[in-house]
C-alpha cells in the first residue's frame, strides 16, 4: 500500500496531514504516542524506530521520503516530506553557477583570453594541435569558447556529477558534443593514457573564490602541472595578483570583537565584563573562515577628524598594496603552496607608512586575474568600487575578503608599520607585526620561513584558530548585532519594562526566564537586579537552545557568579523542557529555588541561533505555551515581545536579481539546459523567500512599506498565553495587504519583522516600543535607496516572476501602475510562513 501526502510550500507536514499519517500507522499498530510529564512534550522515540522500520520495508513512495528533522523554531523534532533527491537538488541550487554566468565582464574576458591564447599558440607553434583541458567545466561554457576559437581537442572534467550531466546536455543543445568530451571526474583523478591519450598544451579553468585559493586552486594547478599538461602549456588564466587596503572601521571591527557596554546608558556587565573582555578573548585571532562582503557598499571617509559610523571605513594606505603574485604554472616549482611574507614596502619600494592617522581594524583584500601570457586582455578584478580600479565590475560569486589583526593598533600619519601575510594551500591570513625595533634597509618585502618567525620581529604565523570559544559559538553577524546601538537600546528598554513589572509583585518571589540564544540580556538583567532588587526574591534562568552558545556562556556565568557579592546567579538550560523537568524534580535538582508556586515572567529578545529568516525566532512563544500548559507553574506572564508583525516593501535590486535569474543564452551559446536544471532544483529544495544581507546590495523602494501579517502572542491585559493552536486565526489581526507600485520597475519584495516590546500596538501610540532587528535604518521613501540594518538577522527576499515586468510595462503605458497583493499564511504547528502573490491591475 502506498500513502500519498499533501504538504505546504516548505515540505513540512501540516498538523492535519501529520495527524492523519499518525492515525494510519497507529491503526496498523506501527506506532504509539504518549504524553510525558514535561508539559505536553511528545515522545517520538518509538515513532522514530517504527517509522524507520516501516520505511525500510515499504516500497518507494513516489519519489518522496519521510524524514525526521529538528525544527528549532518550535523546539521539536518533526516529520518532513522531502524528495529522495533533496540533497542533490539543494547542492545544485546552492552551487552559484547562475550568478557566475550572469557576470558579463568575466565571460567576455575569458572568451577574449581563450581566443588570444589559441591564436598566439598557433602563431608560435604552427602545426602543433591545440589540446585543451578545461578543469571544473561546469556548464561547459569555457570548453565551448575554446571550440569556437578553433581548438583541435577539448576535454572538460567535472567532479560534481549533476553539473557534468548538465554540461553534456548543454553541449548537445549547441551541437558540440562531437568536439568536446566531458569526463565526470575531478582533475586529480584523471590519468594520462587512461582517460586521455596525452598531456594537454593548454589549460583553461575557473577554480577561484573570494579568497582566491579557497577552492584548492593551488593544489589543483600543481597536480595539473605535474601530471596533465606539458611544460610549455598555455594557461588561461596564468596568474593572479593579491591586493589589500588597510582600513580603520569600528563597524568591521564590531564583527570581530565584543565591545564594552557603557553603564552611562543604564546598562552594565560589571560582574561578567572582565571575562567577556579578558585578554584571551580580546586577542583571540577568531575563526579561520573568510569574512566575505560586498565591500563596495562601505562608505569611504577621508576626513581624519570624522567619527566613523555604521558601514563606514577610512583607508590608511595611499593606494592598495600588492601583496604578491600567485603563479598557476605551467612549471610546478612556480606554484607555491605555503608562504609567509613580511610586508614593509609599497608597490614602488618605499617604506610602508600610514597615509593618514587612524586605527588599524581590518585588511580588505581582493585580487586581479592575469588572463593570458601576452597581457593583451585586461585583468578580471574583484576590487571594490572605491578602490579606483578601472576593471571594477559588480559580481556576487566573487566579493572582497576581510581579515582582522589579533589586536587593533593606532597609527600616526607617516608612521611606518609592517604586515605579516601568510597562506597555505587553502587560506590567507594577515596580522600586524609589533612596532619595529630597528629600521630595515630592504627595498622589497621579506620572505619569512614558514617554520619560524622573522629575525627582527617575533610573530606567530600559525593559521588563526579561535581559542576563546566566542568566535566559534557566535557568528560574526551576531557579535556585530550585540555591539549595535539598536540592540543595546532594545536591552535597556526590556530592563526598564521588567523593573516596572516587578513592582507589581513587591516581596513575592519571581522566576524570570530569558529565552534567547547567544544573548547578553540575561547578564544585563542580572546586573540590574543586583542593583535595583538586591534581595533574593528574584531568580533568573536562561534558556539557550544553541549547544555551542550554551557551552560558551556556561563558563561566563560561572565566573560572574564567583565575582558577585549577591546570591543571584544565572541558571542555564538547553530547552524549556529542561526547565519544566527541573520544576517537577526539585528534590533531585541543583536548582533548588525554581519554585512552581512563584510568579514566572518570560522574556525574549528574540533571537534563535538557527534562525534563517526574520520570523524564525519564535521559539520563545512555543516555550511560553509549554510553560503554561505544563501545569507546573501557578502564574506565567509573557513580558515581551507580545506581538509581531511582518512588514514588506516592493523593491528594485540593482544587481541582486542576477543570482536567481535564468541565463538563457551567452552570445551564441544556448544554456537553457542549465536553466532548467537549476530552476527545478531551486523549486524542489529552496523556499521562495530567502535570506539576504541587504545592506550589501543597492535596493530602491518601489512602494511604501506595509504590514502584511500581524499577530498577538498573548492576551495583552493578562499577559497570559492563548494556548489553543487550533484557534490561531483569532490572534492574527492581519494577513493580507496590497502594495501600490510607484515605478514601472520591480524585481523583488523584501520582508522583515517588528517585535512589540511595550504597549498594545493597536495604534500608533507613542508608548509603543517596537524592535526591528532586520528593518530599515531610516524611513523608507518610495523610489529612494533603502538603508538596511547591517547587523544581526538578514532580511527575507522574494524575487518576483520575470514575466511580471512585461505586464507592468503594458499598464504603465496608460499612466497607471498595478499593485501587488500579498497573502501570508502561518502554520503554528511548524511555524512556517508562506506567501502568495498576485498582480492587481490598476484602477482606471
Amino acid at each position: 500500500m502506498r500513502y500519498r501526502y499533501s504538504l505546504d510550500g516548505s515540505g513540512l507536514l501540516t498538523a492535519p496531514v501529520l495527524a492523519s499519517i499518525l492515525r494510519i500507522f497507529q491503526d496498523k499498530n506501527v506506532i504509539a504516542s504518549k504524553k510525558t510529564n514535561s508539559g505536553g512534550k511528545r515522545c517520538f522515540n518509538s515513532l522514530n524506530k517504527r517509522m524507520a522500520e516501516t520505511k525500510s520495508a515499504a516500497p518507494k513512495n513516489d519519489g518522496w521520503d519521510l524524514v525526521s528533522r529538528f525544527n528549532p523554531v518550535v523546539g521539536r523534532t518533526q516529520w518532513k516530506l522531502v524528495r529522495c533527491d533533496y540533497d542533490y537538488s539543494q547542492e545544485v541550487a546552492r552551487s552559484g553557477y547562475g550568478d557566475m554566468l550572469h557576470d558579463e565582464d568575466r565571460n567576455k574576458k575569458y572568451h577574449d583570453a581563450i581566443r588570444k591564447a589559441i591564436k598566439s599558440r598557433r602563431e608560435c607553434c604552427p602545426g602543433d594541435p591545440i589540446r585543451v583541458l578545461d578543469i571544473g567545466t561546469g556548464t561547459g561554457l569555457l570548453s565551448m569558447m575554446a571550440a569556437n576559437a578553433g581548438a583541435d581537442e577539448i576535454v572538460g572534467c567535472e567532479g560534481f556529477l549533476p553539473m557534468a550531466d548538465c554540461a553534456s546536455s548543454v553541449l548537445d543543445s549547441n551541437d558540440l558534443s562531437n568536439r568536446i568530451q566531458v569526463i565526470p571526474k575531478r582533475s586529480d583523478k584523471l590519468v594520462v593514457g587512461q582517460d586521455c591519450p596525452s598531456r594537454f598544451n593548454m589549460l583553461v579553468a575557473e577554480l577561484l573564490d573570494t579568497e582566491l585559493i579557497g577552492e584548492a586552486a593551488l593544489t589543483t594547478y600543481k597536480h595539473a602541472a605535474e601530471n596533465l599538461i606539458t611544460a610549455d602549456a598555455t594557461l588561461v588564466p596564468y596568474a593572479a595578483d593579491l591586493y589589500l587596503q588597510v582600513v580603520e572601521s569600528p563597524f568591521l571591527w564590531s564583527h570581530h570583537r565584543l565591545l564594552p557596554i557603557s553603564s552611562v546608558r543604564g546598562l552594565s556587565l560589571r560582574d561578567y565584563q572582565d571575562v567577556l573582555l579578558s585578554k584571551p578573548v580580546s586577542t583571540c585571532p577568531g575563526t579561520p573562515s573568510v569574512f566575505d562582503i560586498q565591500a563596495s557598499e562601505l562608505e569611504v571617509i577621508d576626513d581624519e577628524t570624522s567619527v566613523l559610523g555604521s558601514q563606514q571605513i577610512r583607508c590608511l594606505l595611499h593606494e592598495p598594496l600588492r601583496v604578491k603574485r600567485f603563479s598557476f604554472g605551467p612549471a610546478p616549482k612556480d606554484i607555491v603552496l605555503e608562504e609567509s611574507l613580511k610586508l614593509n614596502r609599497t608597490n614602488n619600494g618605499h617604506p610602508l607608512k600610514a597615509f593618514r592617522a587612524g586605527t588599524v581594524h581590518a585588511f580588505i583584500v581582493w585580487w586581479r586575474l592575469k588572463m593570458e601570457p601576452t597581457n593583451t586582455v585586461p585583468d578580471i578584478s574583484t576590487a571594490p568600487k572605491w578602490s579606483g580600479d578601472p576593471e571594477y565590475a559588480w559580481r556576487d560569486h566573487w566579493m572582497q575578503a576581510v581579515y582582522f589583526p589579533c589586536e587593533s593598533r593606532s597609527l600616526q600619519k607617516g608612521e611606518e608599520f609592517e604586515i605579516l601575510f601568510n597562506h597555505d594551500s587553502l587560506s590567507l591570513w594577515f596580522d600586524l607585526l609589533p612596532p619595529k625595533l630597528s629600521p630595515t634597509s630592504a627595498t622589497e618585502n621579506i620572505l619569512v620561513p614558514m617554520n619560524g618567525t622573522s629575525d627582527t620581529n617575533p610573530c606567530s604565523i600559525e593559521r588563526p584558530v579561535c581559542t576563546c570559544g566566542m568566535h566559534y559559538s557566535w557568528p560574526r553577524s551576531r557579535i556585530a548585532h550585540l555591539n549595535s546601538t539598536p540592540y543595546r537600546t532594545m536591552a535597556r528598554s526590556v530592563i526598564e519594562i521588567l523593573r516596572t513589572k516587578l513592582r507589581e509583585f513587591h516581596s513575592q518571589s519571581v522566576n524570570i526566564i530569558v529565552v534567547s540564544d547567544a544573548s547578553l540580556l540575561p547578564m544585563l538583567i542580572a546586573q540590574d537586579l543586583k542593583k535595583h532588587r538586591p534581595d533574593s526574591s528574584v531568580h533568573l534562568y536562561h534558556v539557550d537552545i544553541s549547544p555551542c552558545s550554551a557551552r560558551f556562556l556556561e563558563g561566563i556565568y560561572r565566573a560572574g557568579s564567583l565575582k558577585s557579592t549577591n546570591k543571584l546567579k544565572i541558571e542555564l538550560f538547553d530547552s524549556v523542557d529542561q526547565v519544566i523537568s527541573q520544576v517537577n524534580h526539585l528534590g533531585d535538582s541543583d536548582c533548588q529555588h525554581l519554585d512552581k508556586m512563584n510568579a514566572t515572567i518570560l522574556i525574549s529578545e528574540p533571537h534563535t541561533a538557527a534562525a534563517v529568516l526574520p520570523w524564525d525566532s519564535l521559539y520563545f512563544w512555543y516555550a511560553f505555551q509549554e510553560l503554561v500548559t505544563a501545569s507546573s507553574f501557578s502564574e506565567v506572564h509573557l513580558l515581551c515581545p507580545t506581538r509581531f508583525r511582518i512588514c514588506a516593501v516592493l523593491v528594485e535590486f540593482e544587481d541582486l536579481w542576477k543570482v536567481r535569474a535564468p541565463v538563457k543564452n551567452y552570445e551564441r551559446f544556448n544554456l537553457s539546459a542549465f536553466d532548467e536544471l537549476v530552476q527545478k532544483a531551486m523549486e524542489e529544495s529552496d523556499p521562495p523567500v530567502e535570506p539576504q544581507p541587504l545592506w550589501e546590495y543597492v535596493t530602491f523602494a518601489r512602494s511604501l512599506p506595509v504590514v502584511v501579517f500581524d499577530m498577538t502572542l498573548c492576551d495583552h491585559a493578562s499577559k497570559r498565553a492563548n494556548v489553543d493552536l487550533k484557534r490561531v486565526d483569532e490572534w492574527i489581526t492581519s494577513k493580507q495587504a496590497n502594495l501600490k507600485l510607484t515605478e514601472p520597475s520591480l524585481n523583488g519584495i523584501v520582508f522583515w519583522v517588528d517585535w512589540l516590546l511595550a504597549g498594545s500596538g493597536d495604534s500608533a501610540s507613542p508608548n509603543d516600543i517596537w524592535y526591528s532587528p532586520a528593518g530599515p535604518q531610516d524611513l523608507i521613501v518610495p523610489n529612494q535607496k533603502i538603508r538596511w540594518s547591517s547587523a544581526g538577522v538578514q532580511q527575507g527576499v522574494l524575487f518576483t516572476p520575470l514575466e511580471w515586468m512585461s505586464t507592468i510595462h503594458q499598464f504603465s503605458q496608460g499612466q497607471h501602475l498595478p499593485s501587488v497583493s500579498v497573502l501570508a499564511d502561518f502554520d503554528p504547528t511548524t511555524a512556517e510562513q508562506t506567501f502568495s502573490l498576485h498582480l492587481i491591475p490598476p484602477e482606471t
